[in-house]
């Protein structure tokens, strides 16, 4: 037997080594098994020495690939187990926030007028917390916190509009649990918004609740009260899931405080329609806002329709008052309305993608024996540019013709309070007012 030379057997124990100690990826693999074969030919390795190599650099390489498979597999199952508890498990924190100048006049009988910072001039200022759990895929579990706020004065809570006084709740806005069906609607139990809110809002072509818009309006003839009428406390309300365009949507407020058990108790039902362009919603309320003696009903029903750049809304509400006949319109006193029949219509042109006008008016027609002396018109346009998502910027005039006899007192505007020390709702008045204000609302 020919005897191997000391450099030939170094160079055989170089290799196996290496072999040995290599991590075989798929190409390296060909290329080593290239080298064994030019070996194997040239004497360096038996047939015995190659098969064996061969054998180990291929499950050297199932083990790599086995235990890389592995790896992806434990890696994917860690994301899509994070990404499953994510999408189950939700917080959100959001808000609004707006703020301006404002200069008007009579903005009380003694035709006093008055300029500087207005407070909520667009919408009302609002931060809120909201929770929610996925149960199923079809199903989830929410809490939502809420609460109005000014940025005059700091004061938080349903008083946040007037001085900062008051014994009023914190989550004056919302409190309440909702329970999320897809196939078969939404459950809203505490303290929340009703359908009268989605409405005023959603077909007021002006876009600016506070100035010039339908919630004045709506609330000096009837169909606008935070307590009772847009919102209620232990309201149980549920919305049915949309159906060839339809949504059902019906609740009712038990009601009742310390000395009287009838006091918010109401009850609405209504629905809206949306038809491509088209879009239509009613709403019926029967509502207890003081004692047994006060029962408002109103019937609110309107109409939009979007026509290229141009948004065309108009709307009809019935406000009764049937349980007493003495009542009288104000604008701070939810249960002394009487009865009223408001008609609003208006537009809004999208001048630009972020640039747009609109245009609102208001007729207020009081059908008690007073022969209409407390008759509201009102005028209202303005601009408003959106560079951001996020952000608005706004200029709006408004105008309310009253009779020179009128006693019921209206403002222009929601809740004007230009002296911070008193709590009064000094921009109410019987005279005709006219104003213009500028500001800027922030959404987060």
């Amino acid at each position: 037997m020919k005897k191997r030379s000391p450099k030939v057997t170094f160079i055989k124990i170089a290799i196996l080594i290496g072999l040995g100690a290599s991590n075989v990826g798929a190409q390296a693999g060909e290329d080593v098994k290239a080298l064994l074969e030019v070996l194997l030919e040239k004497g360096v390795i038996t047939q015995e020495e190659y098969n064996a190599k061969i054998k180990k650099a291929q499950d050297d390489e199932e083990r790599r690939q086995f235990n890389e498979a592995q790896d992806i597999r434990r890696t994917t199952l860690a994301i899509e187990t994070k990404a499953e508890e994510e999408k189950k498990f939700k917080t959100r924190f959001y808000g609004l926030v707006s703020a301006g100048y404002y200069s008007a006049s009579n903005m009380k009988n003694s035709a006093i007028d008055a300029s500087g910072m207005s407070d909520q001039p667009k919408g009302n200022n609002r931060v809120g917390l909201k929770v929610s759990r996925e149960l199923d895929a079809d199903t989830t579990a929410a809490v939502t916190l809420e609460s109005n706020f000014s940025s005059r004065t700091g004061a938080v809570g349903k008083d946040a509009g007037a001085s900062g006084t008051g014994t009023n709740p914190i989550f004056d806005r919302e409190a309440n649990f909702r329970l999320i069906s897809k196939p078969y609607g939404t459950l809203i139990l505490g303290r929340g918004p009703n359908l009268q809110t989605d409405l005023s809002g959603a077909f007021d072509a002006r876009q600016n609740w506070n100035f010039g818009g339908l919630k004045a309006i709506g609330r000096y003839a009837g169909f606008h009260s935070a307590s009772g009428i847009n919102r209620a406390d232990k309201l149980i309300r549920y919305i049915s899931p949309i159906v060839e365009g339809f949504n059902f949507d019906g609740a009712v407020s038990l009601g009742g405080v310390p000395g009287d058990d009838e006091y918010g108790k109401n009850y609405y039902i209504g629905g809206r329609y949306k038809n491509e362009n088209f879009e239509i919603g009613y709403n019926h309320i029967e509502a207890k806002l003081s004692s047994n003696e006060t029962n408002n009903r109103v019937d609110f029903i309107a109409a939009k329709y979007k026509l290229q750049n141009i948004t065309l809304n108009v709307g009809y509400v019935i406000t009764r008052n049937p349980s007493n006949s003495a009542a009288t319109l104000s604008s701070s006193t939810p249960g002394g309305k009487a009865d009223v029949d408001t008609l609003f219509a208006g537009m809004v042109y999208r001048l630009t993608s972020n640039l747009s006008a609109n245009l609102g008016w208001y007729n207020v027609q009081d059908k008690t024996s007073t022969n209409g002396i407390n008759d509201v018109s009102m005028a209202a346009t303005g601009l408003t540019w959106s560079p951001y998502k996020e952000w608005d910027f706004f200029i709006d005039y408004a105008r309310a013709s009253r009779r020179e006899n009128a006693t019921a007192a209206f403002s222009i505007y929601d809740a004007w309070r230009p002296d911070t020390n008193n709590s009064s709702n000094l921009a109410a008045g019987t005279k005709s007012q006219s104003g213009i204000s500028i500001g800027a609302l922030f959404k987060f």
